[in-house]
């Protein structure tokens, strides 16, 4: 085990490696704050008993033990106040199990030695405000250390949100607590009624997963974050993800779309918006921004996705290029396309595909190929109307020797496609060049890569209480399937996560590291509990088929080829949990991304950012992201044995020098370009919409979005500005 708590590279960002007991000092500080401001807690009524739990928050790990995988229970919690006749707030607090209340607390605070009355009903002052935020994320955190449980989601009053605004934020960054404000019905009730209530409702928003519900409009409109019910991130945070200057050109757009006073939609066909997780945060930020900007997505028509997961498979050679696409086949998706837009009434008066003189979109962005028949439809209703066309979702690839060759099923489905969206004025695509269809004019491509959302779940930072938490869950998870689990801290561990269609991708990990283990320097003088282990998780795939088919045979092969080796790799399904795997990722040792996909890997990125070297193939989109030997190794050799064995000593390099380790992964953080963060992709879309609403017709010539954007608000390039590379060929 690396002791990470010296790395004497000056202000490198510590990895922490050990779950402790003790009390943070962000919690320290809180306490004390509480004291001295308030005189709390001034009056509490206790509850019916003591949070009933399954389990306990257990600090200690034991590789053999069961119980080191039990995990605290999951409440809600209600949060409502009054303030009192005599200088005082009431703050009322119950929890929620997901079926009845289990508890409650009413806590009196008194502001007696503070100004004026008026001012203390108001709570103006910004010292109050702040300290009852104190004491609200103090009280929260103890209860859930104290009782062993694990709050998912807060219900807040009305009156909690006027009074500590910044309160929803905090409960997210600081205590992994999703806040939702909600409203009631009256204003009578006394606060631990008000409070119960908000425990219920907040219930009703997550589902069965414990994942906050999806909000759908009668228009198909995605009710981001809830419906805005969630608002857990403010602009000051947004701010922290990026320099000044790209924060800088980013309100510069903003403002000049605010003044045009336009409406811009976005389109896409995701499953009720479930899995465009990157749109989510782009949508966000352009709401703290106050662009006006919705979203919209069809009701989900299974038949229809089954051609539309054919049509990938074709265009990206994934599937036989003589499996024939019929004209039934595109005729369905085409009167799909424009049932819905006349059923959802996106071409009635004010809906978003309607002609601009009656309340339509300036500029609508529909996203991928599954709804070609929109832009024919958009154009028909307002010819002279901007639509930008996302050409493929970043994860796909076009095959250009399919879909140029005659007669074969690509290129049939392809001309179909063409057929409508050759109608748009712009084509956004990946800038990788296996993305880019060749018959696309150059004056009307422009490159826009993938963006990452620093704030979202999976990226933000994690308290050691709550990482804690979710590797104690994950342990669980691999409890319950009969499989080993993770013994960190005690050892160290290496990542693999792809979707759960890389079988090739997990099989050449294992290779590598069974010659690790077996073979390597590092691991030659070490007992096995002293040697790392191998974590292999996937996500579910969009197009999933048979991904437990594939966990099944890994299995197989892993107790038949390494038995030696069958109880320190775990292959796994990751929980829909986003912070889940957020815990496990930031606390590995090494990550690797061995999957043959061209298709860019947002956890390559996710994974430097998190100061966690990656071991990649030498693709054109690992390329675009690692900087070989400085913030991760990129493997290019011929040959699958040369190439596992290549894996094999980049391991051996990372964990046998600690100073390299450190090193490289300063460097993977220092490396991200603001480019790809969600910041960087809304300043782009910002610069396309400003521009896009202009008369002067347009010419992008394939460059890069965000350097038009810079470009044309007088931000320049400057020496040490951290960039993607430019050098894929592109047209």
């Amino acid at each position: 085990m690396i002791d990470r708590t010296d790395s004497g590279l000056g202000e490198m960002p510590r990895k922490e490696t050990q779950f402790t007991s003790e009390e943070s000092p962000r919690h320290s500080t809180v306490q004390g704050v509480a004291d001295r401001t308030l005189d709390v807690p001034h009056d509490i009524q206790a509850g019916l008993s003591p949070v009933a739990t399954t389990s306990s928050c257990r600090q200690d790990h034991h590789e053999d033990d069961e119980d080191s995988s039990a995990v605290p229970t999951r409440l809600w919690v209600g949060i409502a106040l009054k303030v009192c006749e005599t200088q005082a707030v009431q703050v009322g607090l119950v929890w929620h199990d997901g079926t009845s209340s289990v508890d409650f607390a009413i806590h009196t605070v008194d502001f007696s030695h503070n100004e004026h009355e008026a001012a203390v009903r108001g709570l103006s002052i910004d010292g109050r405000t702040n300290a009852l935020e104190e004491f609200l994320a103090n009280t929260l955190e103890t209860i859930a250390r104290d009782n062993a449980c694990k709050f998912v989601g807060a219900g807040i009053a009305p009156e909690v949100i006027r009074a500590c605004c910044k309160l929803p934020s905090r409960l997210w960054n600081e205590l992994d607590i999703l806040p939702v404000a909600l409203d009631r019905d009256s204003n009578s009730g006394d606060v631990d009624e008000i409070a119960d209530l908000m425990a219920r409702k907040c219930v009703l928003c997550f589902g069965p997963d414990l994942q906050p519900r999806l909000q759908i409009g009668p228009l198909g409109e995605v009710g981001v974050d809830l419906g805005g019910r969630s608002t857990f991130v403010l602009p000051e945070h947004h701010a922290c993800t990026v320099s000044e200057r790209t924060m800088r050109t980013a309100n510069y757009y903003s403002q000049s779309l605010r003044r045009k006073h336009k409406k811009l939609a976005f389109f896409t066909s995701s499953s009720q918006g479930g899995v465009a997780r990157m749109r989510y945060g782009l949508m966000r930020f352009l709401n703290c921004m106050e662009v006006d900007c919705s979203w919209f997505v069809p009701p989900p028509k299974p038949a229809v996705s089954r051609i539309h997961d054919h049509v990938r498979q074709l265009l990206c050679g994934e599937e036989d290029r003589d499996s024939p696409l019929t004209e039934a086949h595109m005729d369905t998706v085409d009167k799909w396309a424009h049932s819905i837009a006349a059923s959802l009434r996106w071409t009635a008066d004010g809906g978003p595909l309607a002609p601009r003189s009656r309340g339509g979109a300036a500029v609508i962005v529909i996203d991928d190929f599954t709804m070609p028949a929109l832009v024919t439809i958009s154009k028909r209703l307002d010819p002279l109307r901007r639509v930008i066309r996302v050409i493929l979702r970043s994860h796909h690839v076009l095959r250009h020797d399919l879909i140029t060759a005659q007669g074969t099923s690509a290129a049939q489905a392809w001309q179909w496609i063409w057929s409508h969206i050759k109608h748009a004025d712009l084509f956004i695509s990946e800038p990788l060049q296996m993305h880019v269809p060749r018959m696309i004019p150059s004056q009307k491509l422009a490159l826009l890569p993938s963006s990452i959302d620093w704030l979202d779940g999976q990226n933000k930072r994690l308290s050691d209480e709550a990482t804690a938490f979710y590797h104690r869950d994950f342990a669980y998870l691999c409890q319950r399937q009969g499989i080993p689990h993770l013994v960190y801290p005690r050892r160290d561990y290496i990542i693999q996560i792809t979707d759960s269609d890389s079988e090739t991708a997990m099989q050449d990990a294992i290779a590598a590291f069974a010659l690790f283990r077996r073979q390597s320097r590092y691991c030659s003088g070490l007992s096995v509990q002293q040697t790392p282990q191998l974590l292999l998780c996937s996500y579910p795939s969009a197009h999933e088929r048979s991904g437990g088919q594939s966990f099944k045979r890994l299995r197989i092969s892993l107790t038949k080829d390494y038995p030696d080796l069958a109880k320190d790799i775990i292959i796994s399904p990751l929980p829909p949990s986003d912070q889940t795997l957020n815990a496990l990722l930031s606390r590995a040792h090494i990550s690797l991304a061995l999957s043959q996909t061209p298709s860019p890997n947002p956890l390559v990125a996710q994974s430097l950012h998190k100061g966690v070297p990656c071991i990649a193939l030498h693709t054109p989109s690992n390329a675009l992201q690692i900087q070989h030997s400085r913030s991760g190794f990129l493997v290019q050799v011929s040959g699958k044995s040369a190439e596992i064995g290549a894996v094999a000593e980049y391991m051996d390099a990372l964990f046998g020098d600690d100073e390299r380790y450190y090193d490289m992964g300063y460097c993977g953080r220092l490396g991200i370009s603001d480019e790809i963060s969600t910041v960087g992709k809304a300043l782009c879309w910002m610069y396309l919409f400003d521009r896009m609403m202009g008369e002067r017709k347009l010419r992008f010539e394939g460059r890069a979005v965000w350097d038009m954007a810079r470009e044309g608000a007088g931000e320049r390039r400057r020496r040490g500005d951290v960039e993607m590379s430019r050098s894929v060929a592109i047209v």
